[in-house]
């Protein structure tokens, strides 16, 4: 004989659809969502400067597009008027992204973030992106163990929060 006793608590135990659809939304056992976080496609240089020339981009914006390693569209402020450059000094928050023909600008996510979509699978096995931190930082997908570096080489995407 088995016996079943109901909880006179209003909180019982979630209903195993409810777990997976947590899964499936980035929300993990850390209990941090993310939910947003996303591997994105890098404008190209093309794309970036045309975006800066646009007036889309604030006068102190610094966003990394598909160049060369740390390489970031500057915005159309009076000293660096949309020059494309490796920053010395600004710090690189934002990266211009393509989707379709459409530009846009999306904030880095940090590394222990990116990390934890990249141990969700949500990076390609050997993509390598950018993520907030110093110029040129970078982590790799899980094909490389989703470990973070500064980069050397020209990077094609970025982890957008």
């Amino acid at each position: 004989m088995h016996i079943v006793s109901k909880s006179s608590s209003k909180f019982t135990r979630p209903h195993i659809a409810t777990i997976a659809a947590a899964f499936a939304l980035g929300i993990g056992a850390s209990g941090q969502a993310l939910a947003g976080a996303r591997e994105a496609t890098l404008a190209s240089a093309e794309q970036a400067l045309a975006y800066c020339q646009s007036g889309a981009m604030k006068y102190t914006d610094v966003a990394y597009f598909n160049g060369s390693a740390g390489e970031a569209q500057f915005g159309p402020n009076p000293k660096d008027k949309c020059a494309q450059k490796v920053p010395t000094t600004a710090k690189v928050i934002k990266a211009l992204v393509v989707t379709g023909t459409t530009v846009s600008q999306c904030t880095l996510a940090t590394a222990k973030r990116s990390q934890m979509l990249c141990n969700a699978g949500g990076i390609g096995e050997w993509d390598i992106d950018y993520i907030l931190g110093p110029v040129a930082t970078v982590i790799g997908g899980p094909g490389y163990g989703c470990g973070t570096s500064i980069t050397t080489g020209g990077i094609g995407n970025a982890i957008c929060k």
